[in-house]
């Protein structure tokens, strides 16, 4: 099903928060950006009408993490696998998002050097692009493995399970906790940390190395989805 070399595929996950603690502190401190926020306030309202009886502030708390604009990454978790079936992983964490860039960066570029894919839930919606926008708006080139607006289709070296499990139903649901309990995997989403809280687990609370432990889960689950559908008889 997958006929790629396990040995050839980095297994990546982000986690992202909003780009300030709240959106009081987003006006004083970056209010540009506040001041879009404002502009695109209806789209958030669209986007996700459960939220309709928010606030403002609690909007931008709750989502701001999932739009690049506004988002800050502060986990980069991959890992890949050995020939001899060893999984290295390794995680870039901290509040110098533009330092944990540089080095995500260095990373992917000799990845990329090396003919490798990049594998990940929702890869090609979210994590890539959050990663390329967040590089550029850091002033940092992103790497080439990162698929941009001239990338043809068949260039594109990335492996997303959520494709792969909604099978060319775009309306079909497609979780990755979902995915794990259908293929029998232990779900990554049972721990303190959630992607619900890690806004919260972030600014608040100051849980980063829980945020990466929490982040580490889901390559961790990425590797044994891809290895069972690569077993399928």
């Amino acid at each position: 099903m997958i006929n790629i070399p396990i040995t050839k595929i980095l297994f990546l996950d982000i986690e992202t928060v909003g780009g300030c603690p709240d959106f009081d502190s987003c006006e004083k401190f970056s209010p540009q950006i506040a001041e879009q926020f404002n502009k695109y306030f209806d789209w958030f309202q669209k986007r996700f009408p459960e939220d309709s009886g928010l606030s403002k502030d609690e909007v931008f708390k709750k989502r701001a993490a999932l739009v690049p604009e506004f988002a800050k990454i502060v986990c980069v978790s991959v890992a890949f696998v050995l020939d001899n079936g060893e999984t290295k992983k390794q995680s870039f964490f901290g509040d110098d998002e533009k330092k944990l860039l540089k080095e995500v960066r260095t990373l992917l570029d000799r990845c990329e050097k090396l003919g490798f894919f990049l594998c990940g839930h929702n890869l090609k919606n979210f994590d890539i692009p959050m990663l390329a926008k967040r590089m550029i708006i850091n002033g940092i080139r992103p790497s080439k493995i990162l698929p941009s607006y001239d990338t043809k289709p068949w260039e594109i070296k990335a492996i997303d399970t959520k494709e792969i499990w909604q099978y060319g139903s775009y309306t079909s649901i497609g979780s990755l906790d979902l995915l794990c309990s259908c293929l029998d995997i232990p779900t990554p989403k049972d721990g303190e940390i959630t992607g619900a809280n890690v806004h919260t687990a972030y600014w608040e609370e100051q849980k980063i190395k829980e945020i990466a432990e929490y982040c580490e889960k889901d390559v961790n689950v990425l590797i044994d989805a891809i290895m069972k559908l690569k077993s399928l008889e």
